[in-house]
C-alpha cells in the first residue's frame, strides 16, 4: 500500500504547533502534528500574556484565571513598588487547557494529531520531508511536503534540517503552590537572588499560584534559597510538588528557515528577552509561518528562497523588540542590589511607570526609561553599551 504524503509534518504540539496546524488544516492543508508527550500543552510556564492577546485569540477568553490589573515590585531593600492600572494589563491563564482546544480544533479540519512520537531523524530531498519517529518502541515513517519544526528549545533536530540554533538562554525554576494570601502579580528582585535573577509569585485562583525564579544560571539552589527567605514574608507558603527546571531561549536564531522547512516557537528563540515568555510571540509567529507556507503549498513553491519570505515578515516585526528586549536583560543582569535599589527609587518617585505597559511589548517602555536619569545610577561598563546601543537604534 502507498504510504500517504501530506502537505505538511508539524514536530510539536505547543502554543506554536498547535496555532500553525490549525491555521493550515482549516485552509485545507492535510497536517499531521506529531509530539513526543502523552498530554498536549503540559509545558512549565507561568501563562501570563498581555491583555492583547485576547484580541489576536479571543477563544481565551474560556481560560482565564484571573486578569492583572496591578503588580508588586520588590527592590533588594524590601522597598514596594506598585504599578496599578484601571484596565486589565496582562491575563493570567490555564495554558495546558488553552493550547489543548487549539489541537483539538486543528483536528476537526484535516489534522491527525500523534502524541507519544520521538522523532529520530529527519531528511529533506528536492520532493520531500521524511521522519522517522518511534512510539512505544515501534518505527514509523512520514512523508510530507514541508515541515514545520516547533519542537522547542535544546532541539537537536534544528541541524538536521538546516536551523541556526539560539545563542543566548537563561533558565527557569517554578512550582504550584498551596497560597491564596495575594490578589496580583508579585516580582522579587535582588537580596536573596543574584545578579540576574528574579523571583515571582503569580495567583491562579482561589487556591493556588505560582512561585518561581528566573536567571541565567542553573537556579535550582537559588531557588531553594529563595523559598526560604519568602517563608520569612509568608508564614503560610506551603509547597506541595517538586521543583519544575527548564531552559529558554533569548535570542531569536539567525535562520528560521530552510528548503521545505520553517522553524517557530522556542526551537528559534521567539521568545522575550525580558521575562523569558513566548506564548504571544511564538502564537503570532506560527501566523506568519503558516501563511507563508500556505501560499508556497498551493503554488507547488516550498523553496528555500520562497519561505524566505517567513523570516523577513517576522523580522519586520520582532526583530528591534527582541534586539531591545536582549538589551534590556543585559543591563539587568550587570546590575548591583543598590543600583536596583536606586532605579527603583527613581522609577517610584519621578512617574515613569505611569506611562502605559503591555506585557508583552516591552521595547517602548525600555526605550523611554533609557532616555529617562536612569543611566545616571549605574556604575558598570554597562552603562555606555546601552548608550551606543541607544544610539544605533535611534539612527
Amino acid at each position: 500500500m502507498l504510504k500517504k504524503i501530506v502537505d505538511t509534518i508539524i514536530v510539536g504540539a505547543g502554543p506554536a504547533g498547535s496555532q500553525c496546524a490549525y491555521n493550515l488544516s482549516s485552509q485545507g492543508h492535510s497536517v499531521i502534528l506529531l509530539d513526543y508527550r502523552e498530554n498536549i500543552g503540559n509545558k512549565l510556564c507561568t501563562g501570563i500574556v498581555s491583555s492583547e492577546f485576547e484580541n489576536f485569540y479571543p477563544d481565551v477568553s474560556k481560560f482565564i484565571y484571573r486578569k492583572a490589573y496591578s503588580a508588586s515590585i520588590f527592590s533588594p531593600s524590601g522597598k514596594l513598588l506598585k504599578i496599578k492600572r484601571n484596565s486589565p494589563q496582562a491575563l493570567i491563564i490555564d495554558r495546558e487547557s488553552f493550547i489543548r482546544e487549539i489541537a483539538f480544533n486543528a483536528e476537526k479540519f484535516d489534522t491527525k494529531l500523534k502524541l507519544g512520537r520521538i522523532v529520530e531523524k529527519i531528511e529533506v530531498d528536492s520532493k520531500f520531508v521524511h521522519i522517522k519517529a518511534k512510539y512505544k518502541g515501534a518505527l514509523e515513517e512520514y512523508t510530507s511536503r514541508s515541515l514545520v519544526l516547533a519542537s522547542g528549545f535544546g532541539s537537536r533536530l534544528s541541524k538536521m534540517v538546516g536551523l541556526d540554533t539560539p545563542k543566548t538562554k537563561i533558565f527557569g525554576a517554578q512550582i504550584k503552590i498551596n497560597f491564596n494570601s495575594i490578589d496580583e502579580v508579585n516580582v522579587f528582585t535582588g537580596h536573596s537572588l543574584p545578579k540576574g535573577f528574579f523571583g515571582w509569585i503569580v495567583p491562579l485562583n482561589d487556591n493556588y499560584s505560582y512561585l518561581g525564579v528566573l536567571g541565567k544560571n542553573n537556579p535550582k539552589e537559588i531557588f531553594e534559597h529563595f523559598c526560604s527567605n519568602l517563608k520569612n514574608r509568608y508564614k503560610e507558603l506551603n509547597f506541595f510538588n517538586n521543583v519544575d527546571i527548564w531552559g529558554i531561549p533569548v535570542s531569536p536564531s539567525s535562520k528560521i528557515f530552510s528548503n521545505r522547512v520553517v522553524g517557530i516557537g522556542d526551537v528559534v528563540g521567539q521568545v522575550k528577552p525580558t521575562t523569558g515568555g513566548g506564548i504571544y510571540f511564538s502564537m503570532r509567529s506560527a501566523d506568519l509561518a503558516s501563511q507563508v507556507l500556505s501560499e508556497g503549498l498551493t503554488s507547488d513553491n516550498l523553496s528555500e528562497e520562497f519561505l524566505s519570505k517567513y523570516q523577513k515578515s517576522w523580522e519586520n516585526i520582532f526583530k528591534k523588540e527582541l534586539q531591545i528586549g536582549q538589551l534590556a536583560r543585559f543591563f539587568y543582569e550587570s546590575l548591583s542590589d543598590d543600583e536596583i535599589n536606586n532605579i527603583i527609587n527613581y522609577l517610584f518617585e519621578s512617574g515613569v511607570l505611569d506611562k502605559e505597559i503591555s506585557f508583552d511589548w516591552h521595547s517602548e517602555l525600555v526605550m523611554y526609561a533609557f532616555k529617562t536619569k536612569i543611566l545616571n545610577f549605574v556604575k558598570s561598563p554597562m552603562k555606555k553599551a546601552v548608550q551606543k546601543v541607544i544610539y544605533s537604534l535611534n539612527k
